[in-house]
């Protein structure tokens, strides 16, 4: 009994050393497990993350070389994957000696996206490649250049801003001025021709009973009229009381008859200068009313442009830009002042005063003149009954002849007492540059249509160029699948510069061209943009035009190679171009540049034609000839650049300006756009043969490994149906599934 009772007590021990153990044991393998589990999921992590980039690493070869981008190339995505795994999963088992975690593949999948066609991809890849390099390049080799023309430039800029607005605005006043006294002097002509009927005053015209062709004659023989009148009727008298007929010879019938006629003739014709000298006055100065309402209208918006000339807003970029130290230029103390001559263009209050008094005094001058006429008229049955007072028919008259002295003094005699002569004297006065402004002007548009014949050489091309429209034709259908697969409209289709055929609608142009490029510049300096980084990788990546080819073309003493038709039109030889402006026709990228840098060169030349000419004067003809000297010289800069190959950027700043520079310059200014996008797409897929449009640039994959649970799977399947593992639990099997993304 004793015995069975110490080997029970020694199998209890051992019985709770076992349960211990148990548990002990449970607990360690639910965590050696858990251990595998993680274990697991981070290398699947690491493989799933190692397969897709190893996926990525197969891109075109073709399209880094050239353009430095990035998208997958031909190989099998899903080929590419399952060799990456396969070969990894066999290194980890060759390098594990003991395999504590002993991966299986269970699934792999790979897709790809965000094809390179697309503007947002393309556009992230481009800003990658040249967020650091293009400001610098683009800052030393365009804004430290420009930078100390950036003065000159703001006050070229104001100026012919100002005088050519001015010069629209000065010329319509002007034929409003004209209009307005040549509408007096016509009048007063009227006045004139019922005045030679009085006549005027020591006009010297007698009382020859040879005609009554005035007033004067007519009443000078109203004596005699009514002695005919009264001898006349006492021979009636006698001849009926003596009952005999008289002697035909002593009638005075015929003298009588004569006398009334014309008197009848004169009268009429009075009366009728009288109506419509009246009538004409009556239209002429009410019209002059309106014209000198407009003329103070327009003088006033002249004004009212001086004032506000020093307040444009384009200027706030020039001042941004010039700030700082830079090489000093001249221009800024020569070209502000002639801003300040401008007024010399207004019309004086007094002038225009005095011309509004003119028309006040023609108008009462009429009246009185008109009336005193009228007067006179009034006494035309009196006259021809013989019934009038001689006195008072000279009477009459005298008054119509002062009246007439009066009109004909103020209006129509040459001397210092004609008003509107005075008017007329001052206006000539400052009216004395016109007509050389004008033939300036004139010789400036001839220039103008010279550059036009310029820009047509190239247009006239169409035929030499033909051999090379098949691959535009080409171009454009890849332009336009890009276009669709954005689903991108025509917002910002190919348009031409046309050079304008009025020197102040050019120059004025030209010079928005560059404010618009000096506001580009400082927004710039400000931070950098999309716009910048895609001129700067089209100036970088793709070929433009050699200019010498159209030597022959442009400058007519030319020969040999480059004359027409020998220029190399493809698209290879126009790339920068072709992305730029857009027109699908061999010669038309070309036209538009040309033209495009004709009105840069003519804003640049244009300010020194203000320092050169600011000498002349009249602001009017300064900056007329400013014009003609910008026309004339960016002609030659045309022709220069033609054969050189690059420019001086200004006589006052000796630096070297290529063609390719003007070109990153229009590149800036057109600003960034969904056309230009798919024209630099359609440019590449043409010289590679890569269809852009489809090439990939993203890669996501999946992948599911497994591993078998080596204890309590059942315990492991239970925490997961809770949530509380990662992966999933099949069977003895647990799997992780990861996925990654990438993208170049």
């Amino acid at each position: 009994m004793k015995r069975w009772r110490n080997h029970s007590e020694a199998g209890s021990v051992s019985v709770f050393l076992i349960m211990i153990f148990a548990a002990v044991f449970a607990f360690v393998a639910i965590f050696i497990d858990f251990a595998r589990m993680s274990a697991l999921q981070a290398k699947t992590e690491l493989l799933v993350r190692s397969a897709s980039r190893s996926v990525l690493s197969a891109y075109d070869p073709m399209l880094l070389e050239r353009y430095g981008l990035f998208a997958f190339g031909e190989t099998d995505e899903n080929y590419l994957m399952s060799k990456v795994l396969s070969d990894q999963l066999n290194y980890m088992r060759r390098s594990d000696s003991f395999p504590i975690v002993d991966v299986r593949l269970d699934e792999s999948t790979v897709e790809l996206g965000r094809q390179l066609g697309k503007y947002e991809v393309f556009e992230q890849q481009i800003r990658e490649q040249m967020k650091y390099r293009a400001p610098i390049d683009f800052s030393i080799d365009i804004i430290n250049r420009f930078k100390p023309m950036s003065e000159a430039m703001k006050e070229a800029s104001n100026t012919v801003d100002l005088l050519g607005k001015l010069q629209k605005l000065y010329d319509r006043r002007e034929a409003k001025l004209d209009e307005l006294l040549n509408g007096q002097a016509s009048a007063a002509q009227s006045a004139a021709q019922l005045a030679a009927l009085l006549p005027r005053t020591g006009s010297g015209s007698g009382s020859s009973q040879s005609g009554l062709s005035t007033a004067e004659q007519l009443v000078s023989g109203y004596s005699n009229y009514v002695l005919m009148i009264e001898a006349e009727r006492a021979r009636r008298e006698a001849s009926e009381h003596s009952g005999e007929e008289q002697d035909e010879d002593d009638s005075y019938a015929l003298e009588i008859s004569r006398y009334q006629r014309s008197a009848s003739l004169l009268f009429s014709e009075m009366n009728d200068r009288n109506n419509a000298a009246k009538q004409l006055h009556n239209v002429v100065l009410s019209k002059a009313k309106e014209l000198l309402q407009e003329i103070r209208s327009l003088n006033a918006e002249m004004l009212l442009l001086i004032e506000k000339a020093e307040q444009r807003p384009e200027q706030e970029a020039y001042n941004k830009v010039g700030s700082g130290e830079s090489l000093p230029v001249s221009g800024k103390e020569e070209i502000a002042p002639l801003r300040a001559q401008s007024r010399k263009l207004l019309l004086s209050d007094s002038l225009l005063n005095d011309i509004s008094a003119g028309i006040e005094a023609q108008t009462e001058r009429v009246i009185s003149f008109s009336g005193a006429a009228s007067a006179f008229l009034s006494m035309e049955g009196s006259l021809l009954s013989a019934s009038a007072s001689e006195s008072a028919l000279h009477s009459a008259v005298d008054q119509a002849r002062k009246e007439a002295d009066k009109y004909l003094t103020e209006f129509a005699d040459a001397g210092s007492g004609n008003r509107l002569q005075r008017i007329k004297a001052i206006i000539e006065e400052y009216r004395g540059s016109d007509k050389e402004r004008k033939e300036t002007e004139k010789k400036a548009e001839d220039k103008l249509d010279e550059a036009k014949g310029l820009l047509g050489r190239i247009d006239n091309l169409k035929e030499e160029s033909q051999q090379h429209q098949e691959q535009f034709d080409l171009l454009e259908s890849f332009y336009k699948a890009n276009k669709d697969m954005n689903q991108a409209g025509d917002s910002d289709n190919a348009r031409k510069n046309s050079i304008k055929s009025d020197p102040y609608e050019a120059g004025g142009a030209a010079m928005g061209g560059m404010d618009s490029f000096y506001g580009g510049i400082a927004a710039l300096m400000d931070s950098m943009s999309d716009n910048l980084f895609q001129a700067e990788y089209i100036t970088g990546y793709f070929n433009h035009f050699d200019l010498k080819e159209l030597q022959g073309t442009i400058d007519s003493s030319g020969g040999g190679a480059g004359a027409s038709g020998a220029a190399d039109f493809s698209v290879e030889s126009q790339e920068i171009e072709y992305i730029l402006y857009g027109f699908h026709s061999p010669q038309g990228n070309i036209a538009a540049a040309y033209g495009e840098i004709f009105a840069m060169r003519l804003a640049i030349r244009t300010m020194e034609g203000l320092l050169k000419n600011s000498k002349n004067g009249n602001p009017l003809l300064i900056v007329a000839g400013a014009l003609l000297y910008g026309v004339e010289h960016a002609i030659k800069d045309m022709i220069s650049l033609t054969k050189d190959g690059y420019l001086e950027l200004s006589d006052y700043l000796k630096v070297k300006l290529t063609y390719r520079d003007h070109l990153r310059i229009f590149l800036m200014l057109h600003g960034p756009g969904k056309s230009r996008l798919s024209r630099m797409l359609a440019v590449i897929r043409l010289n590679t043969g890569v269809p852009v449009d489809e090439r990939e640039t993203y890669v996501s994959a999946k992948l599911t490994t497994a591993i078998p649970l080596w204890f309590l799977p059942g315990i492991a399947g239970l925490m997961g149906n809770t949530g509380i593992l990662k992966g999933k639990v099949e069977g003895t099997r647990y799997y992780a599934e990861k996925q990654a993304d990438f993208s170049y």
